[in-house]
């Protein structure tokens, strides 16, 4: 009997693929860049931002330029300021690419390419920004939304951080203040304007998609923000949001994405760019369903695997299979029932998996035969000694 590890390994390379294919938007997200007006903190940041605006060139990565710029501050907010005040003025905005249909597979991809280009979209400073503060100790998170600005609305991604300072959450936008976009030209032009916002002032101009972002117990719904009424939230709306942002750690992906869906599917489905953001994200999720039962699959291979291994080696080794059959000493049957046991264990393995995959199931009904083969040739042999 032949091991058949290889022809099922393939399909781990072939759902790799579909994966890095099917990752969420929040990757390139393109939102345009307009003149806001809001009420941040009023703080006198000017010593902080005089030593902010420049890096030495050696200092290349985000961990890197996080920590200089911080190197003599203690305060949480002072941190970040200086942080964003150096992305503000060093990231210039990317006009090329409100055009591109390109696809970033992964965070530490979107910061490696700002920081290469000195340049990017809102995703690009959203994680460089995010992974700067995670680096000195900052809680920090990106958020992906859309936004309306003097009173229109822009059904356009956009993506946004949030920091966690004092037990309280700020909105920073940094791509909006660091500049803006007139006739496919950017501008860079720095506006203090949407450093360290309140949530309730926040949610004026900016809608995360999940509702837990809005960090309030009785968040907007889509269609009240479409419209501009931010005074009557519903009371059926109320949501734990600490809770739930404290849990996202401990879910594992398939989880998180699926109460992901469940909070903005809840919060309404008011425009065409949450229905994309809604089938996207159940696209996701079926990646993620995808992805569990291969793993099972290949278990069930693996298993299969060293049962074939120990049945061989039971031929080469234990018994010349030209010789007529002797009794069965206890290490040759215990070769035997381990055979049988690890084939069971991989037929048990492959009859609870469950998916729509046309390709995994026809890899199962094939490897279903090739497993009812492999249990009738080791009854076979235990049959001979009996």
């Amino acid at each position: 009997m032949q091991l058949c590890g290889l022809k099922y390994d393939i399909i781990s390379v072939q759902v790799l693929i579909f994966q890095i294919f099917l990752t969420m938007k929040r990757f390139l997200l393109l939102a345009f860049l307009l003149f806001t007006i809001s009420t941040g903190f009023c703080a006198d940041y000017s010593k902080i931002d005089m030593k902010s605006e420049t890096v030495p060139s050696n200092i290349k990565t985000a961990k890197e330029i996080a920590r200089y710029l911080t190197r003599h501050l203690t305060s949480p907010t002072d941190k970040t300021r200086a942080i964003y005040f150096w992305i503000t003025h060093n990231i210039r905005y990317n006009v090329g690419m409100l055009k591109s249909d390109y696809r970033y597979t992964n965070p530490q991809e979107l910061i490696d390419n700002v920081l290469t280009k000195r340049k990017g979209v809102c995703s690009n400073y959203s994680a460089l920004f995010n992974a700067c503060c995670q680096s000195v100790g900052i809680e920090s998170y990106v958020i992906d939304g859309y936004i309306r600005q003097n009173g229109k609305l822009y059904l356009i991604g956009h993506s946004w951080n949030a920091v966690k300072i004092d037990n309280r959450f700020y909105n920073i936008d940094a791509t909006w203040d660091a500049g803006h976009v007139a006739d496919g030209k950017f501008t860079q032009q720095f506006r203090d304007a949407n450093f360290m916002i309140p949530p309730a002032e926040f949610i004026k101009t900016h809608i995360p998609f999940d509702p837990i972002w809005q960090f309030s117990t009785n968040p907007i719904s889509f269609k009240d923000f479409d419209s501009g009424d931010f005074k009557n939230p519903k009371e059926s709306a109320h949501l734990n949001f600490s809770d739930s942002i404290k849990t996202i750690a401990s879910l594992t992906p398939l989880e998180s994405l699926k109460r992901q869906r469940q909070r903005i599917i809840h919060c309404g489905l008011s425009n065409k760019l949450i229905a994309e953001t809604i089938h996207e994200l159940t696209l996701h999720i079926e990646n993620q369903e995808l992805k569990i039962e291969v793993a099972r699959f290949n278990n069930a291979v693996n298993q299969f695997n060293e049962g074939v291994q120990v049945f061989n080696k039971h031929f080469s080794t234990l018994r010349n299979p030209k010789a007529a059959p002797v009794k069965l000493d206890s290490k040759q049957r215990e070769a035997l029932n381990q055979a049988r046991q690890k084939t069971e264990t991989a037929s048990l393995i492959i009859s609870q998996i469950k998916t729509k995959d046309l390709k995994l199931n026809s890899e199962i009904n094939t490897f279903k035969k090739t497993i009812e083969k492999q249990l009738i040739a080791i009854n076979k042999e235990i049959s001979l000694y009996e």
